[in-house]
């Protein structure tokens, strides 16, 4: 399983970083394809235990989230009219199918799974790399932050994890993989931020930073298990081997970019 994982990472890891380079239009549409393939990942856990959501309609909603966020030929989507279209088309799928048997959790995963993923995910990626002159920087920084993290989490977790985080909800993560997972997260912030952030952000932002993504981060990777031990299934795909799916691969990133975003607008980018 390491191995596996091991070369996933070394396949992966350079197309991502030259994506995140390059910004523009690649990046926001490998997002969005992404996002379409996590939706498509939840709806089948959804699927699992029995609700009977629609996927068109699941997938459609978050795609529009993160179009919301890109610039297309002079206009935007609103985010509203993404939100409005969220709320009508589940109900209009039951409405239409004359069942009512599930139809309040097939609405309310439907519903779940565009804001989980569609704008917290996707929504939050697309803008953090589109902020003029930090966009990079910061999606490096988060990058860093999660991939070091995880990393250090899952290999001190398995070399000298004895005592379990949480044993129903995430059986192989522990107390000390948990910890190693934060200082090197922190760390692994605080050795990009001199190379492309140190104009932008300041020392002490740049380690608070790094210790609450890689909080954040960690919760992440939690609230998914929540949602797989919920479904009685062990990961959500099996897309990248040795990660599982892409929910499993980008968990971390689902409440830490959104979170990265709103501490930049609002306490760095003001000043």
């Amino acid at each position: 399983m390491f191995w596996k994982r091991a070369i996933s990472t070394i396949i992966l890891m350079p197309v991502i970083i030259f994506l995140v380079w390059w910004g523009g239009y690649p990046y926001s549409a490998v997002i969005v394809l992404v996002t379409s393939l996590m939706l498509i990942e939840f709806w089948g856990l959804s699927r699992s235990i029995g609700v009977k959501a629609g996927r068109m309609f699941t997938v459609v909603c978050g795609v529009l989230f993160c179009l919301s966020a890109v610039d297309s030929i002079g206009f935007k989507i609103p985010v509203e009219l993404a939100l409005a279209l969220t709320l009508l088309l589940p109900f209009s799928y039951q409405v239409f199918r004359d069942q009512v048997n599930l139809a309040f959790l097939s609405v309310a995963s439907t519903l779940l799974g565009v804001v989980y993923i569609g704008w917290a995910f996707g929504y939050h990626l697309i803008l953090l790399r589109d902020i003029g002159g930090a966009g990079k920087g910061l999606i490096f920084f988060l990058l860093a932050i999660i991939w070091l993290g995880d990393t250090a989490a899952y290999l001190f977790g398995k070399w000298f994890g004895t005592h379990k985080l949480s044993p129903k909800i995430s059986p192989g993560k522990t107390i000390e993989g948990t910890i190693a997972g934060l200082v090197f997260g922190a760390l692994g912030g605080l050795g990009v931020w001199p190379v492309l952030l140190k104009d932008i952000l300041s020392f002490p932002h740049a380690l608070i930073l790094g210790i609450l993504l890689g909080i954040v981060g960690q919760l992440g990777d939690l609230s998914e298990s929540v949602i797989k031990r919920s479904a009685d299934v062990k990961d959500s795909g099996h897309l990248i081997p040795g990660h599982g799916g892409l929910l499993d691969r980008c968990d971390s990133l689902i409440f830490s970019a959104p979170t990265l975003y709103y501490y930049f607008a609002y306490l760095i980018q003001p000043a």
